[in-house]
């Protein structure tokens, strides 16, 4: 008789709590790279958005990143969560999680990106919460030469004008210290030799306290694009 083989033990995660049920978890990652799908237990908990970290470097240390939403408190204490993947489930051990501060910052560099990229309307409260830890990593990169150019009407940040043809979904600034997330409502293009767009912003998240704006993304389906600011003239 063939004995069954016993399922694979649990990988050993960290996990990181950023609050409002908002966690990000750790953990080891196979060289052939489950592209991570969804979460099947515990009952409650949401994946936001991933990625991978750790490959390449002196010491390659490959993990993957899952931003996750406890809706109903089941991580608290830690436990136990099954990641369904595109090869297979993977159950996860999670330990009681530590303050998000901790997350070291070559994982906030990776996870920057992934969490931009996956604003919309029903997860933008849960993955504002991580904003300021991650957007200053992702503000740190190059700006490219074809950034398209935003200008902004005013402090205030209710109307811009946006160079190009391609209308972002929101538009996620910073003024000193202080990040905040502005809503395109409308958007007006302008065609020629040089399109534009005329955009009306309406407030989404955070508040910008009339400072001036020094960095602007433009967050679209699955992209996040740094953009290059001017002054309107007159202003």
């Amino acid at each position: 008789m063939t004995a069954t083989p016993a399922p694979p033990s649990p990988s050993a995660a960290r996990l990181f709590a950023a609050g409002q049920g908002v966690l990000v978890c750790r953990y080891p990652v196979a060289t052939d790279l489950p592209i991570p799908l969804a979460v099947l237990a515990p009952a409650g908990l949401g994946l936001l958005t991933w990625a991978f970290t750790g490959f390449g470097g002196p010491e390659p240390d490959p993990a993957g990143l899952l931003v996750l939403h406890d809706g109903q408190a089941a991580l608290t204490e830690g436990g136990t969560l099954t990641l369904e993947t595109h090869f297979r489930d993977a159950a996860i051990a999670c330990p009681k999680p530590r303050p998000v501060a901790e997350l070291a910052r070559p994982e906030r560099a990776a996870l920057g990106e992934a969490v931009l990229a996956a604003v919309m309307p029903d997860t933008l409260d849960a993955l504002a919460t991580l904003f300021p830890l991650l957007a200053p990593a992702v503000a740190e990169g190059p700006m490219p030469e074809t950034a398209p150019r935003l200008a902004l009407a005013g402090d205030d940040a209710r109307r811009a004008t946006l160079s190009g043809s391609t209308v972002p979904n929101y538009l996620l600034l910073r003024a000193g210290s202080t990040w905040s997330c502005a809503r395109v409502a409308t958007a007006e293009l302008r065609f020629g030799p040089a399109p534009a767009i005329d955009l009306t912003l309406a407030p989404a998240w955070g508040n910008p306290r009339g400072a001036t704006v020094e960095t602007a993304f433009l967050l679209g389906p699955g992209t996040v694009t740094p953009a290059r600011l001017r002054r309107e003239a007159g202003r």
